[in-house]
């Protein structure tokens, strides 16, 4: 295979693999304007096709990876990304094609374990037969919560010790590999993030709010979000994204932490306009 790396620019030929929200395309539109040639796999039922050049994607099911590596080996693509909401399927949801049978061994280990087992066999499956597997943050730096707030609004004193409450407790948390979040009030942990995701755990402390079988008070309650120690940033990186801070406004919390570089925010000028409107800090914290 061959690289076509434009010398001048460091572009190459570049494959996202795309799954659901807002990143994919943004990264896509990002990677074009550094000059990358893209071609877009989007995976079927997670990823928007409307959302990339029906000339240079396809949309293709987990059991047609087969399909998918010949292709790539047609366009003489060797760099990829992946990128975008994806639910963890069954083993057996995979109905894979006669081309992707080969490959099943593989995957039949990586199932066995958590997330971080699961992603990290996906990664060494790409590896082992001659990929470079790049994160999104490495071909679109500008994805990520850069250090300090994004909006107007920066972090309380108050705020602050809970922020490192809350980064304290998810740095204990890595070895569990339970989720990327938390929500401190009250100089307590009222919430921790598991398989629900984030914005249903948030959404979770809202209804708690509104029961009156909890108070924050104005001015405390932020949420933290950050990687899980020794996290494969290539293919898990932590995201936030514009409803997650609607879901932090009504749930009453002052604000969101971010571990800067390391958690996908995307457009961080309107997500920042977004805090403002909504009266939060969002900010990113070394």
């Amino acid at each position: 295979m061959s690289t076509g790396s434009d010398a001048a620019t460091g572009a190459f030929p570049l494959a996202i693999i795309a799954g659901g929200g807002e990143y994919p395309p943004h990264l896509a539109r990002l990677a074009t304007a550094r000059g990358h040639q893209l071609y877009i796999a989007a995976i079927d039922g997670a990823a928007n096709p409307s959302d990339f050049d029906p000339e240079s994607s396809r949309v293709y099911r987990l059991g047609q990876l087969g399909r998918l590596l010949d292709e790539l080996k047609r366009r003489g693509i060797v760099d990829i990304v992946m990128i975008g909401a994806l639910p963890r399927p069954s083993f057996g949801s995979l109905m894979p094609e006669p081309s992707t049978l080969k490959y099943l061994p593989h995957f039949a280990r990586a199932f066995r374990g958590g997330d971080d087992h699961l992603l990290k066999g996906v990664v060494q499956f790409f590896e082992g037969r001659g990929f470079r597997v790049h994160g999104p943050a490495e071909i679109a730096p500008g994805l990520t919560a850069p250090l300090g707030p994004l909006g107007r609004r920066s972090a309380s004193a108050v705020a602050r010790d809970g922020i490192e409450h809350g980064f304290s407790l998810l740095a204990a948390l890595s070895p569990f590999d339970v989720g990327q979040a938390a929500i401190v009030a009250d100089h307590r942990i009222v919430a921790i993030e598991a398989a629900e995701g984030t914005d249903a755990m948030i959404r979770r402390v809202a209804d708690l709010v509104s029961a009156g079988r909890l108070k924050i008070d104005k001015g405390d309650g932020v949420l933290v979000k950050a990687p899980k120690d020794g996290q494969d940033l290539r293919v898990d990186m932590p995201a936030v994204g514009p409803e997650t801070l609607r879901n932090a406004a009504r749930a009453g919390l002052s604000g969101i932490a971010l571990r800067a570089g390391n958690v996908l925010v995307g457009d961080s000028a309107r997500l920042g306009a977004l805090a403002d409107e909504l009266g939060l800090f969002v900010e990113g914290v070394a």
